[in-house]
């Protein structure tokens, strides 16, 4: 991981390879490059006028310093007009000046970026160059791997005083970042790699003071009645896990659990999908992915509240073992499914989960998070991820915890209107609705049969988990959405 720290000194004094400095549109000149000297300030008024550079949000421009300093470029970071700065924005110039300033071969740089004024701006700054900086090389042979790497990074910081506190900032980024990009590799890590018994394996790395972890193989699966995750992972040869990790601080007096869906591998099962429509499978284990790299992060915070993540693992595979359409299931709550489609088997998982997390744990919230509906990518894109709930307080507070995470989520309804389409004839609920409309809220209607009485959202992943192209600091592949929403919405609890 990159090392962050503060440069109190003259900017003149800074050993590094480039400096980045914050520009805005509606500025007629800029404070801290008159800090570097009048040359500078006079080739940014030239490029102004010429409009080769404007300073729009997320824009970058390279500078030679030819010789005045000792860095050897300056990185000019447009962030739009000052009065509509807000975080996600900074985010994002963070993110496209931090690439540039790898492009530039640079091995560090001092960043002013964090000199604007927005509230936790230091963390901000800091979680932003983190996530940049993510990629997944751990398949590549070394010789192969020839990117340059920015080991150092230092944040202009005049003020002595302030700096122990900007520290802790700095220190919430590097945990909130480190187990963001930890989900990333579990969602990116391929799916001979990645099985049940892996995400088991994994959990069981966070047993110790305060965390609890309890595997449940198919053997206790079927003692329990958890026929609904048996009956997905029955095709497989990969057999399935209830897996439960339960950080529980002494005192903690709220608790959310957080139930992931874990499809390692999700090849629809007897509804085989087409190829092209396979081929990013091994994502389907990002609601997972997400639920263990919560509970780690609330571990490596300290917080006070008690998280448990609940993750439905299995492998969706055909097989003369495989579930079928027509199959009815009864389920840990003993509620009944109609199989009309085996591919839509991360719901018919989460129905064992959800109902097991509400009987045996009893937290005060439950959310699961789930690549569950392509239709969600058709309603939101890629950019958002899709809330349903009926807790409007609940529903308020993710949305806040996204717009201050820029982890962003939208409210889609769960009105009674919506129910008869999950109706079987000869089951209590049908696991694919009767046509074609809304599949993300019926999706979500059919969770909802398996929560009784506990406050819970339901987040759809589908669209924001794992990209096709990167985001500014989300990168191609695995994204690790949900992560830092619901670490922003535990603080708040």
């Amino acid at each position: 991981m990159i090392k962050i720290n503060f440069f109190p000194q003259n900017l003149h004094d800074a050993k590094v390879d480039a400096i980045l400095i914050p520009c805005f549109e509606d500025e007629k000149t800029n404070q801290y490059l008159s800090l570097l000297g009048s040359e500078f300030i006079d080739e940014y008024q030239r490029l102004c006028k010429s409009k080769s550079f404007e300073a729009k949000a997320a824009k970058v421009h390279v500078l030679s310093s030819l010789g005045k300093i000792n860095a050897s470029s300056v990185i000019l970071v447009g962030l739009g007009k000052a009065k509509d700065l807000y975080c996600e924005r900074l985010r994002r110039s963070v993110a496209v000046a931090h690439k540039a300033a790898k492009q530039t071969k640079a091995s560090s740089y001092l960043s002013l970026l964090n000199q604007v004024e927005i509230p936790d701006v230091t963390f901000t700054v800091a979680e932003a160059i983190l996530l940049a900086d993510y990629s997944f090389d751990n398949y590549k042979s070394k010789n192969g791997n020839g990117k340059s790497k920015i080991k150092n990074v230092f944040l202009w910081n005049n003020d002595a005083k302030a700096i122990p506190e900007k520290r802790k900032e700095i220190k919430r980024a590097e945990v909130v970042a480190r187990f963001t990009n930890y989900a990333r590799n579990l969602v990116n890590t391929p799916p001979n790699d990645l099985y049940p018994e892996v995400l088991a394996k994994e959990a069981r790395k966070l047993k110790g003071k305060g965390c609890k972890v309890t595997v449940f193989d198919e053997k206790a699966l079927k003692r329990m009645g958890c026929n609904a995750i048996l009956a997905v992972g029955n095709g497989s040869s990969r057999k399935p896990r209830l897996i439960v990790v339960d950080y529980h601080p002494k005192g903690a007096k709220k608790s959310l659990a957080v139930v992931g869906k874990g499809i390692t591998f999700d090849s629809g099962g007897l509804n085989i999908k087409p190829g092209s429509y396979m081929e990013t499978m091994k994502c389907d284990m990002s609601g997972a992915a997400v639920a263990l790299s919560v509970v780690s992060a609330a571990k490596a915070l300290g917080v006070k509240h008690r998280v448990i993540a609940v993750v439905a693992s299995a492998e969706n595979m055909p097989s003369a073992f495989a579930y079928r359409p027509d199959d009815i299931i009864k389920t840990y709550s003993g509620k009944t499914i109609e199989i009309g489609n085996t591919d839509a088997e991360g719901r018919v998982v989460l129905s064992d989960a959800l109902a097991f997390t509400e009987k045996n744990i009893k937290p005060d919230q439950i959310i699961d998070l789930a690549t569950l509906t392509g239709a969600c990518v058709v309603a939101l894109g890629y950019w958002t991820t899709g809330l349903m709930t009926t807790n409007d307080e609940m529903a308020t507070m993710l949305s806040q915890a996204g717009e201050r995470s820029g982890d962003r989520v939208w409210r889609l309804p769960l009105w009674e209107d919506y129910k008869d389409t999950m109706k079987s004839d000869i089951a209590d609920v049908k696991n694919i609705s009767k046509c074609r409309d809304s599949g993300t809220i019926t999706a979500g209607i059919f969770l909802q049969h398996f929560v009784k009485n506990t406050p819970w959202a339901h987040l759809d992943i589908a669209g924001t988990a794992f990209l096709k192209e990167a985001q500014y600091y989300k990168p191609k592949g695995g994204t690790g959405a949900g992560v830092r929403l619901l670490l922003e919405y535990i603080d708040a609890m």
